[in-house]
């Protein structure tokens, strides 16, 4: 395509030294990509180093349509080259991460974009097994991809297991949240509860009702108290007519005595008690009740009459 003199004298009069330079480099690298599919990691080298230093940034060049145009993007520099952004920063990064030595052999055996994206997702140290391994050094391609393949397994494996690991432990992180929330929550009640119970009002409140409270317990403590006793009493009726029952004629006698000594130790018991609780017992009117005589003893009123009458 010629140019007419007022493209050139366009293009004279933007160009400044550092263009020249460049549009060298340009020429290199587009005069090569005419022959081949692979940028050299030569190549690759110059366009990195022009991304650095963003010499590409005002560069003045011409168009598919003869126009003259200024590069502003790193994309637009790449449109020019012939190649996509994307692919010439894999080749960037490819040569960041292996080096000259090991990109330059992985281009003459032939080893893809896929297999050398895979090996950059190592660690750096399997990685460098691979890297300065044997398959390298004799450039085996199959066996170099065979332990790509390999490592990447591995690594997508042991990722898997820390992947599980980290929901496991986030699950844990909010097992224990929702124990701690419960406790807290439990905690805010009774808080609450303790703080209502020495709140003025409530405390009034008590004190009117414990009273009660303390005289309806003491009431029940006693019916408990009583009928244990009525228990005991039944317990120790049927525990002596057993006795009786399976005691020979001869024996009889003791065998009376002997309860009956208990039955007293016992009444007396209770009439000691009785007598501290300064409570009014008569065990002879509870055991022989007046109503229960052949004679009814007169009261006392009428034996007082009739000895007034006898002075």
């Amino acid at each position: 395509m010629e140019l007419d003199q007022n493209q050139l004298a366009q293009i004279e009069q933007s160009v400044s030294v550092e263009q020249i330079q460049l549009s060298e480099k340009l020429g290199a690298i587009k005069a090569t990509n005419f022959i081949k599919k692979l940028v050299t990691v030569t190549e690759i080298k110059l366009i990195s180093e022009i991304k650095e230093t963003k010499q590409y940034k005002g560069l003045k060049l011409l168009d598919g349509f003869g126009k003259l145009v200024t590069v502003t993007t790193f994309e637009d520099f790449c449109q020019h080259l012939g190649m996509s952004r994307e692919k010439v920063d894999q080749d960037i990064l490819n040569l960041s991460t292996f080096g000259e030595d090991f990109l330059e052999t992985s281009q003459r055996i032939g080893l893809g974009y896929r297999d050398l994206r895979k090996l950059r997702k190592l660690d750096d140290a399997d990685r460098a097994v691979i890297i300065n391994g044997e398959a390298v050094k004799a450039e085996d391609r199959e066996s170099l991809i065979d332990l790509i393949e390999e490592m990447s397994s591995k690594h997508a494996k042991v990722k898997e297991t820390l992947t599980q690991k980290v929901i496991d432990l986030e699950a844990d992180l909010v097992a224990k949240d929702q124990v701690l929330k419960t406790k807290n929550e439990k905690l805010d009640k009774v808080d609450h509860e303790l703080t209502k119970l020495k709140s003025p009002p409530e405390i009034a409140k008590r004190a009117e009702s414990e009273p009660q409270l303390l005289a309806k317990q003491a009431l029940d403590d006693m019916h408990l108290a009583t009928t244990t006793m009525l228990n005991a009493t039944t317990r120790f009726v049927n525990e002596a007519n057993s006795i009786l029952e399976v005691t020979s004629e001869n024996m009889m006698f003791h065998v009376q005595e002997l309860i009956t000594q208990n039955l007293v130790s016992v009444f007396q018991h209770i009439a000691q008690i009785a007598s501290d609780l300064s409570i009014q017992v008569d065990f002879e009117e509870m055991v022989t009740p007046v109503w229960t005589l052949d004679e009814p003893v007169p009261p006392t009123w009428a034996t007082d009459t009739d000895t007034e009458s006898e002075a």
